[in-house]
């Protein structure tokens, strides 16, 4: 193995210690926000719903 390759194999593995150490709670943050979108979209739809039956309801009653 010539001196490039060792130093190239070396820069690899230090490149992806610093990317786990300093990305880490940027990728539990993206996760906690897909999670929070999940859910606030999850109620927007329900609350749609609910609102769409009483539109119904309101037009077949007059």
């Amino acid at each position: 193995m010539s001196l490039k390759d060792k130093f190239d194999v070396w820069y690899e593995d230090v490149k992806d210690k610093v990317y786990f150490t300093f990305h880490r709670d940027k990728l539990e943050k993206d996760q906690l926000y897909e999670t929070r979108w999940v859910w606030y979209h999850t109620v927007l739809v329900v609350e749609l719903a609910i609102i769409i039956l009483l539109l119904l309801y309101i037009g077949f009653a007059i």
